[in-house]
């Protein structure tokens, strides 16, 4: 979707840790043209987290059962509220080179499955990296600015890869 506001815009992200292996998935970005995080704009008409559904299925081909968010906390559920899994990570950042900036909500996914199947146009490329291989893109500069602070923070903290 094109952006809502001329500022600022609220995206989710996911960081998606393999099934069974040590990997973090990233794709390359159709318009940065750089790998980081899938995720994508929240619409007017969604939550934090059915953005998160629609964009995992459209740049990674995941359903709902094919992954599950880590949550990072618990927190109290007022009768009547719908409650939401805390984000691992929130922040604001630009957008590429511009001014216009997002409201950046980082989830922490764990992967039922290895299979990556993006629907087509959304993703230039796709895959599972270690963080050797993370560290290899961020040195050839073909990562977005703060993805590798974020993998090295999940690699050291997350050292089982299972919820």
């Amino acid at each position: 979707m094109a952006h809502i506001h001329e500022l600022y815009d609220f995206t989710v992200g996911a960081y998606i840790l393999h099934p069974n292996e040590p990997k973090i998935c990233l794709h390359l970005h159709l318009k940065l043209n750089t790998w980081l995080q899938p995720g994508g704009h929240i619409e007017l008409n969604e939550d934090p987290e059915e953005a998160l559904a629609h964009e995992l299925l459209e740049e990674v081909g995941f359903f709902a059962d094919d992954y599950e968010i880590i949550k990072t906390q618990e927190q109290p559920s007022p009768r009547g509220s719908k409650p939401l899994n805390m984000p691992f990570h929130l922040d604001v950042h630009r957008f590429g080179d511009t001014e216009h900036k997002h409201i950046g909500f980082g989830y922490l996914v764990q992967a039922k499955t290895d299979k990556l199947s993006p629907q087509e146009g959304e993703s230039k490329e796709i895959a599972w990296f270690s963080i050797d291989e993370v560290r290899e893109l961020h040195r050839k500069n073909k990562m977005y600015d703060g993805t590798l602070d974020i993998c090295e923070w999940i690699f050291s903290n997350f050292d089982n890869y299972t919820i």
